[in-house]
């Protein structure tokens, strides 16, 4: 067990109080190399859930937690931190000059496009190059692992600064440790490290959409909110956003599992040439490895998938009742449209009555009473004919107009058929049109034909 800060969420990865020290290595001090010894911990539970303890007394263990301070990009300087072949870290955000960086790790100005700190949205990459270093470049992390030392490059983005603190601690826990020095070597427990990182963080985030999200569809399923529809709206393009890194990760690693090249490549302690039997049997572990992240990120992947396609659908129910609805407010516009236009008729013939003209309806005793059920008789007709043409209308839909479709193109092409014969009888005659007949050929007159052919061919 070892001891975190109280007021970390594991789940979310985030710090309520905000730190006021930055991190610091655990070789800095003999007796903090000492009291970390008896406190090792498996690396997956100090990324995913790490235990707590209610004392304070592994102090590095305290630090290591908080906030790296993250840097400025230089064009000029490269900015990293340097684990040595034991796990002690060796320079903290030491600057190196680029070119000079270069040289020494024997590495081309390309490279840096991967692993430089300014470019953060670079596609994931795990480059090998062949007996020296491995370059690594997933998600925040930006690092080159050689067979002796690991360069971990500092970011200038205070979000993820506490998530690289917690790999450095990791990191260093995991070189540091006897136990998987003999099984394994240096090179691998150094990207396990970093692969156990990524997975850690990529498993905190789906749950964190599967949560969020999961909520906000059911919400929808109850009430269709304009608020909920912009939150979903949101959560959307963020899933999208954070399936597409997902499914970079697990493409490389693909890509990996299926070279044998970069396989061998891998192996920096002692190199193995590709092509061998020996060899190629020896890459169980790494392969191994490699698959469990794989199947991890595939997992997220999938995951991600199905919330997203969960989503779309409840996008395209929610575009269902909205046009639903927006048709049913338009009928009920038409209908009041209809008995408008039914009571402007009735009212007409009573305008006419009431005119300053003599009609000589004014002495008859029924020329009222006669007035008002003639108008109200033609407003009702008016009406009923209306209703009567917008339920047809609401009755119609695709197979609906069959009929009357079939019957259009049966009348267009009889048309077509006169016409055609008119034409056919205007440039041939009146006269019965009838194609002529012609026997097939026997076996004696085709060979005979084949003859002729021959003969007639040019010869060279």
């Amino acid at each position: 067990m070892h001891t975190l800060l109280p007021r970390y969420l594991p789940r979310c990865g985030v710090f309520l109080r905000r730190p006021k020290i930055f991190w610091q290595p655990l070789t800095t001090s003999p007796s903090s190399t000492t009291s970390s010894k008896g406190n090792n911990i498996p690396l997956t539970t100090s990324l995913s859930e790490p235990a707590f303890d209610k004392g304070d007394k592994n102090r590095d263990q305290h630090r290591i937690l908080n906030r790296l301070k993250p840097i400025q990009p230089n064009d000029l300087y490269v900015s990293c931190t340097v684990f040595d072949s034991k796990g002690n870290i060796t320079s903290v955000s030491k600057k190196y000059p680029k070119m000079q960086f270069l040289k020494e790790n024997h590495l081309f100005p390309r490279d840096l496009r991967k692993i430089d700190t300014s470019s953060i949205d670079v596609v994931p990459t795990i480059m090998i190059r062949r007996s020296n270093a491995i370059l690594v470049n997933l998600l925040y992390i930006k690092a080159i692992i050689r067979k002796n030392s690991v360069m971990v490059f500092d970011t200038s983005n205070s979000e993820v600064a506490t998530k690289l603190g917690i790999l450095m601690y990791d990191l260093e826990m995991k070189l540091k440790s006897s136990s998987n020095s003999a099984s394994m070597p240096y090179e691998f427990r150094a990207l396990e490290s970093i692969l156990v990182s990524v997975m850690s963080y990529l498993e905190a985030e789906i749950k964190t959409y599967i949560s969020s999200c999961g909520m906000i569809l059911g919400e929808l399923e109850n009430q269709v909110d304009r608020k909920k529809l912009q939150e979903l709206l949101i959560r959307s393009k963020q899933l999208s956003s954070f399936h597409q890194k997902a499914l970079l990760i697990r493409d490389v690693l693909e890509e990996l599992l299926e070279n044998d090249d970069d396989l061998a490549g891998m192996y920096l302690s002692k190199p193995k040439v590709p092509g061998k039997e020996e060899d190629e049997e020896s890459y169980e572990d790494l392969e191994m490895i490699l698959e469990s992240y794989y199947r991890q990120c595939d997992e997220c992947v999938q995951q991600a998938g199905s919330l997203l396609n969960d989503i779309r659908a409840t996008e395209e129910i929610v575009n269902i009742i909205l046009d639903a609805n927006r048709n049913s407010l338009m009928l009920f516009e038409l209908k009041v449209t209809v008995y408008t236009l039914g009571i402007t008729v009735a009212t007409l013939i009573p305008a006419f009555y009431g005119m300053n003209l003599k009609n000589y309806i004014e002495d008859s005793n029924l020329g009222f009473a006669a007035v008002v059920v003639f108008s109200l008789v033609q407003g009702g007709i008016i009406t009923w004919f209306n209703f009567k043409k917008l339920h047809k209308v609401q009755r119609l839909t695709m197979m609906g107009t069959n009929d009357s479709s079939m019957n259009m193109a049966a009348s267009y092409s009889s048309a077509i058929k006169r016409n055609g014969s008119f034409l056919r009888r205007l440039i041939f005659g009146s006269g019965t049109y009838k194609r002529k007949k012609f026997d097939r050929p026997t076996k004696r007159e085709k060979d005979v034909i084949w003859r002729m052919i021959n003969d007639d061919r040019p010869r060279h």
